[in-house]
């Protein structure tokens, strides 16, 4: 009888304490349209957003001015592993290889955009560097497993 009591009293304790952390205050992105923030760290604790602009047409856009307040943070040295900033409700983490987008600021990221080999930012898996064609000619040959069509089978 005790071990069911305490066993009882432990999953309450459970589910008490998982309830208690889906309490816990997220941090929420300003929802203002146009206007795209990077965060800053101020020394009291917290965050705060500091306005980078205030008429970007898209997520994209504010990313690429996120990522280049970085890179101007990097030439002052007081850049960090990551530049961190938001948009309409959507929170942007820039690196030096590409910028990642969230709908929470503690979740994961996805990859939004990455740096080309030329250096410009453009959406993951749009460049394909392809070989230089080496001007000969080049066969195939047909696999001799394929599947007959009945129009085949005619000729």
């Amino acid at each position: 009888m005790k071990i069911k009591t305490i066993l009882l009293a432990g999953l309450i304790g459970a589910a008490a304490m998982t309830g208690l952390a889906g309490c816990q205050k997220r941090v929420k992105a300003p929802e203002v349209a146009g206007a795209c923030y990077y965060i800053g760290y101020p020394k009291a604790g917290g965050l705060k957003f500091n306005e980078l602009s205030k008429s970007e047409p898209d997520l994209e856009h504010c990313a690429v001015r996120l990522y280049n307040a970085r890179m101007d943070l990097m030439a002052t040295r007081t850049a960090g592993e990551q530049t961190i900033g938001a948009y309409n409700g959507t929170f942007l983490f820039a690196s030096g290889r590409e910028v990642r987008y969230s709908q929470h600021y503690e979740g994961p990221a996805f990859p939004l955009l990455v740096k080309a080999p030329d250096g410009r930012l453009v959406a993951p898996g749009s460049v394909v560097q392809e070989e230089a064609p080496t001007g000969e000619k080049v066969t195939v040959d047909i696999p001799k497993n394929l599947p007959q069509m009945p129009s085949d089978a005619k000729k």
